[in-house]
C-alpha cells in the first residue's frame, strides 16, 4: 500500500514538473515573439508615415449598408414615437373636451331642474 502511494505521488510530481516546464517554455517563446514584434514596430510605422508619391483622387466613400439600415430604423422609430405622442395629446384633448361638455350638460340640467 505504501509503495503504491509513493509511486502515485512520484507520477503526479513528474506530471507537474513536465507541465511547469512546458508552461515555462511557451512563455519564453511568447516573450521572444513579443520582443520581435516590438523591434519591428518602428519599421511598420515608418512605412505608413511616408507620403505617397502620387496624389490620390478624392473618391467619396460609399455608405455602409448596415449603417444606412440602422439609421433608417432609428429614424422610423423616432417618427413612430412622435406619432404616438401626437396621438396621446389628441386623445387627452378629446377627453378634456368630453369632460367639459359633460360638465356643461350637467350644469344645464341642474339649472333646468331649479326652474
Amino acid at each position: 500500500m505504501a509503495d503504491q502511494i509513493v509511486v502515485v505521488s512520484l507520477v503526479v510530481a513528474v506530471i507537474a514538473i513536465a507541465f511547469t516546464a512546458l508552461n515555462w517554455w511557451e512563455s519564453r517563446k511568447a516573450r521572444r515573439l513579443l520582443e520581435t514584434m516590438v523591434r519591428s514596430l518602428p519599421f511598420v510605422t515608418n512605412r505608413r508615415r511616408r507620403p505617397s508619391k502620387k496624389p490620390k483622387a478624392f473618391v467619396p466613400a460609399a455608405p455602409d449598408p448596415v449603417k444606412v439600415a440602422a439609421e433608417e430604423r432609428r429614424r422610423l422609430r423616432l417618427e413612430l414615437e412622435k406619432q404616438k405622442l401626437q396621438w396621446r395629446q389628441n386623445k387627452d384633448i378629446a377627453k378634456a373636451i368630453g369632460w367639459f361638455l359633460d360638465r356643461m350638460s350637467e350644469d344645464g340640467e341642474a339649472e333646468d331642474e331649479d326652474l
